[in-house]
């Protein structure tokens, strides 16, 4: 697992190890170290064997049987006319699996690094919790979310601006790619609330309720579930705890630890989408498309505690300084860990071993 080992270390060596000029200033090594990053991502994406990740042989037969499909068929055969039509337009320049599959590793790090970019203040914060978070391993199983999860970035900029119309289209081309991407739609609302320490009365209990009714709520929302995505909107046992009480943890931290005038519209935005995953998260133990849903926002959160911790009111600065080393030792000692641990089995979507393609894997 030496691959991992390099996207992970060489990166956060980059951070604070001075290569080249000493001049280079803190902004210039956060953004060499975050580049080299995606660099590394995108490439390990893009030159996998189809046998990493559950869904990748998937994809290939479905890019194999939409390139050999004429214009109409391709739009009567899928739900997903975004995904479908995307297949149809790659497999113009080549027909060849291994070429579709690097175009949409591109494709998905080209819609969100600039974002990535703009807002990361501590690459290796970032960079652990991205790695430890569920969307790494979707990157290299679920083609068709990732590619709406960049739509969702594309969202996000126009959420940022104020431009609802675009905003609006943009969403409704993502659900043409995954319909879990209807949850999207919130991005808007959830970014301008101006949501503080003062709301905490009132979002602490609803929280509350909506944990203890999750089931019952979830049941009414079936009905919408079964009805505009490919779903089945049953209750089923997932199991899924650990990853919300993370997520609480998070949400405490983000609340406790910075002062609310140092927090700009961005941050607080950010810390937004850190609650509505938060509730998003008590639905997974029940189903499976709760954590699909969350998956828009759950990647949004390696660029939020860093901001945090930025904005820290002085009390808590000692917490959250310590905060910050516990996180970055804990998630990249857990992410090594589940390298070796689970590799060869589907609790990490198959991704682990890594194989390239040019290897010769049964």
């Amino acid at each position: 697992m030496v691959v991992f080992f390099i996207l992970l270390l060489v990166p956060m060596a980059m951070q604070h190890i001075v290569i080249g000029s000493a001049d280079i200033n803190y902004e210039k090594k956060n953004r060499r170290a975050l580049t080299v990053f995606f660099v590394l991502l995108t490439i390990l994406v893009a030159c996998r064997h189809e046998s990493v990740g559950n869904d990748t042989r998937n994809y290939v037969h479905f890019f194999e049987r939409f390139s050999a499909m004429s214009w109409g068929e391709v739009g009567q055969d899928s739900l997903e006319y975004g995904y479908a039509y995307f297949n149809k337009v790659v497999s113009l320049f080549s027909k060849e699996p291994q070429f579709f599959l690097v175009v949409a590793a591109i494709a998905v790090s080209a819609m969100i690094y600039p974002t990535y970019k703009r807002l990361c203040l501590d690459p290796t914060l970032s960079i652990v919790l991205f790695c430890t978070i569920s969307t790494f391993v979707m990157s290299f199983s679920g083609i068709r979310q990732m590619l709406a999860i960049g739509l969702g970035f594309i969202a996000y900029d126009l959420t940022r601006k104020r431009k609802l119309l675009p905003f609006v289209l943009v969403v409704c081309s993502a659900v043409l790619f995954h319909t879990s991407a209807f949850i999207l739609i919130f991005m808007y609302p959830l970014y301008h609330a101006k949501i503080t320490k003062k709301w905490l009365y009132i979002v602490v209990p609803v929280i509350a309720i909506v944990f203890l009714f999750n089931r019952q709520i979830f049941s009414v929302l079936s009905v919408i579930i079964e009805r505009y995505t490919r779903f089945t909107g049953g209750v089923s046992s997932t199991g899924a705890y650990t990853m919300l009480f993370l997520f609480g943890l998070f949400t405490v931290f983000s609340f406790v630890v910075p002062g609310d005038s140092k927090l700009d519209q961005e941050t607080i935005g950010l810390r937004n989408f850190l609650l509505f995953s938060l509730v998003l998260q008590m639905f997974t133990p029940l189903h499976v498309l709760a954590m699909r849903m969350n998956y828009y926002y759950i990647i949004f959160i390696p660029l939020l505690l860093p901001k945090i911790i930025a904005c820290r009111n002085e009390r808590w600065s000692q917490v959250a300084i310590l905060g910050r080393h516990v996180m970055v030792v804990f998630f990249l000692a857990y992410f090594l860990i589940n390298v070796y641990t689970t590799a060869g089995t589907s609790s990490c979507l198959h991704v682990f071993p890594y194989h390239f393609f040019w290897e010769n894997i049964a």
